[in-house]
């Protein structure tokens, strides 16, 4: 049978502290986790331009979904993809500020990191695009015709 005792660790003047103490859920926290993750939002807006992009690509790609109506499944592979997107650039924000906080110098372990997060956003990407032409390569063919 698996313990449910979670152990609390913190950091205290470079130490690792243990506990066994729980970490009490309560509404005030859940809040607090939700303003944390909109700060994580709002950082990768204001300094990520490869997000602004993706915003904004979204928006258009949006508005041809009302523009061409869409059926519910091809919202649903719009949508989600274009949620892997953001995912893939939030997570690609995370790990290059995490390498550029460990080191401001050439190091070859930090360039493969940086750049294994970029290929996780361009795999992303051209995925996306892919389903996308899928969704609307169609509706825009049916126009001509």
């Amino acid at each position: 049978m698996v313990s449910k005792k979670k152990v609390k660790v913190e950091i205290s003047r470079g130490k690792y502290v243990e506990s066994n103490e729980l970490k009490k859920l309560s509404f005030k926290r859940i809040l607090r986790s939700f303003k944390f993750s909109f700060d994580g939002l709002k950082y990768a807006y204001l300094h990520e331009q490869s997000l602004v992009l993706h915003v904004l690509v979204m928006a258009f790609i949006i508005a041809c979904g009302v523009g061409f109506n869409i059926t519910p499944i091809q919202w649903v592979i719009t949508l989600v993809m274009g949620a892997i997107i953001l995912v893939a650039e939030l997570f690609n924000t995370s790990i290059e500020a995490v390498v550029d906080m460990v080191t401001e110098e050439f190091h070859p372990l930090a360039k493969v990191a940086k750049d294994t997060a970029s290929a996780a956003c361009f795999v992303a990407d051209m995925t996306a695009a892919g389903m996308w032409l899928v969704v609307f390569v169609p509706k825009i063919i049916s126009l001509f015709r």
